[in-house]
């Protein structure tokens, strides 16, 4: 994961004084090192193939013709009457270059047709997203001064008007970034809140004396704790029966409080409810937003999705237990994993009201870091024990950001897995797709079925006969229907699991198929899909957005495989609306329960389809980044479907499509699939 520059001169790490030095911190420090050099390293190596790539790009055509044309093209944008025409011109060359000349009208009728049925006429911008998007957003949607003594009156009118509880605990002695803590509460426009402090009794005298006129606002409790502290002796006082759990250093939006009291009073029955966040550089800029999906217990597995700013109702606390102080750094995620096992009312407020502290890189937060991951990935561990689903879990450097981790099932069983490949002709790609399968794959319980859609080439037909099991291969000749192929291949199979798979798949990590199973295994899983990149490494599948670019889209298409060091979605497993049907397990038993894919759907959407009717059955479809494989797709290919295939899954899934894709965000752009701010207008 993620990429940072590396450690930036004014932060270099001092070296411990005499007698300073701990195995285990020394430890700490030298593993954090080591994970800055090889992300140096990795940000190297990858300048390089970026300029090189730029070379290559300024020796074309198009390049020569773009900055030849480019300002002409950034004026007619600007024109209010030839804006429209000139993306309907450059979109017409768009799809000739990648579909072919007679397509420019076909796609012309397509979007004729979506006008009759009140569809936009509009042809979507496909210009590179802006540099300083999040901060044209932050002006659009920080709250003017009229807006927060608007939400004071409302304050004054719900009928449910908690105490909060704000648990916070602090052990250093520098307190300025505890007062900007501070001052971030005593602004909120939600007034009903207490603060519960913990210090250790040591800098008890000295921090209070610093604190000023803090430690005497009345609705501050300072609690003397041992060393280090912890936040349940700081629970322990609290009165509200709302608790809203904040890290020292963290500053909440003025309307934090309200936005959160507003959610419970809208939906009594809600428990938990977070919200997204961003951070705050060493300038003081506010960076990296992290807009987050609705609820997804599969996600809380490796990251810590619903922190840092938390608030849970007091009655599901106690219920759950309670804070474990035995849990150190990571007593916050222990709690919110056992509660979440005790309720599904968890709500997000899509609104950044977190603003995270700078990470420092001094010895002592390196060593606070480290200890926060081992205390997380334990209270992670506890909860694989208590729901019965042994595996082990490995922290994932990450150099600003959530702390992430790498949390892997241990297979209860070993099922036969059947693989089912539908292919014509084409004979290189299916060989490399099906050798790949047999010499890198470590799980042996699997037959390959290869469904032949009439195959004409010679060299295909031969290669067909020479396969010998675990491969056979049916004949099926009739005219191409993607979902009756598999459904074929589905009814000639023994396996207990079902893969979908592409003929233009390569396998890349031996365990990509035990991955898949890691979910599969489970009965509340009913699909699960891999990462899929294309030739040159960049992401050609980490699960699929609806309603984005128009139906659906595949999410981070075309971002880079990794990003040392940031946590991304596409490196996380996680909840999907719905996954590619280019890679797909699926369990035999949900198949059968769903009846299969629609045959209705010949080309394409079938495999969305697919997904939301197993959804709809209650069922979680599941993207996984630990099953790795290549997908030779074109990067450039066109994503027009075919009518027939569009009209019949709108006229299914329309009213759901229309809507933000839960596992999506409001806050992100719904126009194109890399994830950037949204920036419309009606927002």
């Amino acid at each position: 994961m993620s990429s940072s520059p590396g450690i930036p001169p004014d932060q270099s790490l001092p070296a411990p004084g005499p007698g300073e030095g701990t195995p285990a911190a020394e430890q700490d420090l030298m593993a954090e090192i080591g994970h800055y050099v090889q992300l140096t390293a990795a940000q190297e190596h990858a300048l390089a193939e970026v300029n090189a790539e730029l070379q290559r790009t300024h020796a074309t055509l198009g390049w020569r013709a773009h900055l030849r044309f480019g300002k002409t093209s950034d004026r007619l944008l600007r024109n209010p009457v030839l804006r429209e025409p000139f993306r309907v011109l450059r979109r017409a060359f768009e799809i000739w270059v990648d579909h072919g000349f007679l397509s420019i009208f076909k796609f012309g009728a397509r979007k004729i047709g979506h006008a009759t049925r009140g569809r936009s006429l509009l042809v979507e911008d496909h210009s590179l997203p802006d540099p300083d998007a999040y901060g044209k957003w932050m002006k659009r949607h920080t709250p003017t001064a009229e807006a927060l003594a608007g939400m004071r009156a409302a304050a004054e009118t719900f009928r449910d008007a908690p105490l909060v509880s704000v648990v916070m605990t602090f052990d250093r002695q520098d307190v300025q970034p505890l007062r900007r803590t501070l001052d971030s509460l005593q602004s909120q426009v939600y007034q009903r809140w207490e603060l519960l402090l913990a210090f250790p009794s040591t800098a008890l005298a000295d921090t209070t004396h610093a604190l000023g006129e803090f430690a005497r606002d009345r609705r501050v409790h300072i609690v003397s704790t041992p060393n280090p502290p912890a936040q349940a002796d700081a629970f322990g006082g609290a009165q509200g029966s709302v608790v809203a759990f904040v890290n020292a250093g963290d500053a909440l939006a003025p309307e934090a409080l309200f936005e959160v009291v507003k959610r419970l009073n809208e939906d009594p029955a809600t428990e938990i409810v977070y919200s997204d966040q961003d951070s705050i550089d060493a300038d003081g800029r506010r960076t990296d937003p992290l807009f987050k999906p609705q609820w997804d217990p599969v996600l809380l597995l490796s990251t810590n999705i619903l922190g840092p700013f938390t608030a849970v109702r007091r009655e599901l606390i106690d219920r759950a237990g309670g804070l474990r102080p035995e849990f150190g750094a990571g007593q916050v995620y222990d709690l919110l994993l056992r509660a979440s096992e005790r309720t599904t009312h968890v709500a997000r407020v899509a609104q950044v009201l977190c603003h995270l502290a700078p990470r420092e890189a001094t010895r002592d937060a390196i060593v606070a870091r480290h200890e926060a991951g081992r205390d997380e990935r334990r209270a992670i561990e506890d909860a694989l024990v208590r729901r019965q689903r042994p595996g082990c879990v490995e922290t994932l450097f990450t150099s600003r950001g959530p702390r992430c981790y790498s949390t892997r099932f241990r297979l209860s069983r070993r099922p036969l897995v059947s693989i089912i490949i539908p292919t014509r002709d084409q004979v290189a790609l299916l060989r490399t797709t099906i050798e790949s399968i047999l010499s890198r794959t470590s799980y042996d319980a699997y037959e390959i079925i290869v469904v032949d859609n009439d195959s004409r080439d010679p060299g295909t037909l031969a290669y067909l006969a020479s396969l010998r099991p675990p491969c056979q291969v049916l004949r099926w000749a009739h005219p191409f229907n993607y979902s009756a192929i598999n459904n074929v291949g589905v009814r000639a199979s023994r396996g207990e699991q079902l893969l979908f798979l592409n003929n233009d798949i390569e396998v890349i990590n031996p365990d990509w198929l035990t991955a898949l199973l890691e979910y599969a295994q489970f009965d509340d899983v009913g699909a699960v899909g891999a990462k899929l990149l294309y030739s040159d490494g960049t992401i050609q599948h980490a699960g699929v957005v609806l309603n984005l670019g128009g139906l659906a889209q595949h999410a981070f298409r075309c971002a880079p495989k990794d990003v040392p060091g940031v946590p991304r979605l596409a490196d996380l497993p996680r909840s999907c609306s719905a996954l590619t049907g280019a890679c797909l397990m699926v369990p035999r038993r949900v198949f059968d329960e769903i009846g299969g894919f629609d045959e209705n759907l010949r080309v394409v959407l079938n495999d969305i389809d697919l997904c939301l009717r197993i959804r709809e059955r209650g069922y979680q479809v599941v993207y996984t980044p630990h099953s790795l494989l290549y997908h030779y797709e074109g990067a450039s290919r066109g994503r027009l479907h075919p009518p027939p295939d569009e009209e019949r899954f709108l006229q299914r899934w329309g009213s759901q499509v229309a809507q933000v894709d839960p596992f999506y965000s409001p806050n992100l752009t719904d126009k194109r699939d890399d994830w950037s701010v949204n920036l419309d207008e009606d927002l």
